[in-house]
């Protein structure tokens, strides 16, 4: 019997979407399962990190922005580097205005939830309270 790979943490899915990012090539899921694998000694299924909203997004805009095809005529080491280095801020750029984006629509989605509910825009800014990092000593037995 296979030993379970360990849950994706945040760690994790940071390394997958370093993955992502550094990926040269046609990117599809299998592809990603062997890469992950062989880098992070853990097998994961298509639909687990599919799940994973921002794997899944990293995949869906590195798909958008590269094309199947690759062409052209030679170029400079220098200039291939650079190349690269812009291809991947891009694609890290719009990454991130997509992840904006959702989050924008939770956004309103809690505020539509909170407005329904009469929550006020000056109940919703209050302040935290303070944390009580003592704890209660006062209920505690002294041993």
């Amino acid at each position: 019997m296979m030993k379970r790979s360990p849950n994706l943490t945040a760690q994790r899915i940071d390394k997958i979407i370093e993955i992502i990012h550094g990926w040269e090539g046609r990117l599809t899921w299998p592809a990603l399962i062997k890469a992950v694998a062989a880098k992070m000694h853990a097998t994961y299924t298509r639909q687990a990190l599919f799940k994973q909203e921002r794997i899944r997004v990293a995949y869906e805009t590195y798909r958008a922005s590269k094309p199947d095809a690759v062409g052209g005529r030679p170029v400079s080491a220098a200039l291939k580097a650079s190349m690269e280095r812009i291809q991947r801020l891009e694609l890290e750029n719009a990454g991130l205005k997509k992840r904006e984006a959702l989050l924008l629509e939770q956004f309103v989605r809690w505020a539509y939830n909170a407005s329904t509910r009469g929550l006020t825009e000056a109940f919703l800014n209050q302040a935290l309270p303070p944390t009580n990092r003592q704890g209660n000593k006062a209920s505690r037995p002294h041993k």
